[in-house]
């Protein structure tokens, strides 16, 4: 996550997501480790926000959020901070403090995140669902936490720190890896498989750039609330319970 973000259909769909999971009246407690980067000015990234100008098209799936991010937007409010006071998520906990990736030397980064993934265990400890919201999601195997980039990604170790038993929805924006997205997200569930994790489905977000949403120790209540999701969204995002089967296959 990056503050420039803020508001973006990337919002809208993560947001709406968490929402429609933890249920209504609420059945879980929610806690939010947003990753947050520093905002990055190399490019265009995060203009994504001419849905707001099209409620007949995108405001039906959630009207109270969409309403909610269209003020947000309106005010240039681009902070994690407005997305928190908006109460969009009722009684959830969030872990706010940038990932540690500027120091220098560079060997000070590694222990110093290691003592930042502390610091968020320790906030999201009371938390029944958790949400882990890198800005590109999980990393690839041999990333070196001493580089800068690292700290857009959240590592499998990571992952494992985090989760425990408890269900957790880890972000990934999905990439040009070749293949295509669907094999990707296969590779990755195969991935988490093989580190012990319990992957209970993803769901898929199309329009703009595809991302997906891992869920992982899942209950049944939380499978059939990604279904409805998926048929609410009327497949601009798609539910499949189907990723732990078939990375079982690969």
């Amino acid at each position: 996550m990056q503050n420039r973000y803020v508001a973006d259909f990337g919002d809208y769909v993560k947001l709406s997501i968490l929402r429609s999971l933890i249920g209504e009246p609420q059945s879980v407690r929610l806690g939010v480790a947003w990753w947050l980067f520093p905002d990055e000015r190399h490019n265009e990234d995060g203009s994504h926000r001419e849905y707001l100008q099209r409620p007949d098209q995108w405001k039906r799936f959630d009207p109270d959020l969409f309403k909610s991010l269209k003020k947000i937007d309106e005010e240039k409010r681009r902070d994690v901070r407005a997305l928190e006071q908006a109460g969009l998520l009722p009684d959830a906990v969030f872990a706010s403090c940038p990932v540690p990736c500027d120091l220098r030397p560079f060997a000070q980064r590694p222990p110093e995140r290691k003592r930042w993934l502390s610091k968020i265990k320790a906030r999201l400890v009371d938390c029944d669902l958790v949400f882990l919201d890198p800005d590109n999601g999980i990393a690839p195997d041999g990333l070196r936490l001493t580089r800068r980039r690292a700290g857009k990604s959240v590592t499998v170790e990571e992952i494992e720190e985090l989760v425990q038993s408890r269900a957790t929805v880890v972000y990934h924006h999905q990439t040009r890896r070749v293949g295509g997205h669907l094999s990707e997200m296969y590779t990755l569930a195969t991935r988490l498989r093989k580190r012990g994790f319990r992957v209970s489905g993803a769901l898929r977000a199309k329009p703009w750039s595809p991302r997906v949403f891992f869920i992982l120790n899942g209950n049944r209540e939380l499978q059939d609330r990604a279904k409805r999701i998926a048929e609410l969204w009327e497949n601009r995002i798609s539910w499949h319970p189907d990723v732990e089967l078939l990375s079982n296959s690969n």
